[in-house]
């Protein structure tokens, strides 16, 4: 299964991320990162599907919600950095 995983800065910001991807009707569920994805302690993880990448950044650019970073998961599960 492809994902994608868009980091935030806090708790706060991926719960904001979190909340207007699932009105949107994208599930959109936050949690820590996994280890050495950030060397920030308080960054949380969206997971968004592979499908829904696209409307997804295009809805969190439109309320000023971008992630720090992104990264991309295909089949193994073997965590890629894309640039935004």
């Amino acid at each position: 299964m492809t994902y994608y995983l868009l980091l935030s800065r806090s708790i706060t910001h991926a719960q904001r991320m979190s909340r207007i991807l699932e009105r949107a009707g994208i599930t959109a569920r936050f949690f820590r990162p996994p280890m050495g994805l950030t060397d920030r302690g308080c960054s949380y993880a969206v997971r968004v599907a592979g499908g829904n990448y696209p409307t997804a950044m295009e809805l969190l650019r439109s309320e000023g919600l971008a992630p720090m970073r992104v990264f991309y998961a295909e089949g193994g599960g073997a965590l890629s950095e894309i640039t935004i």
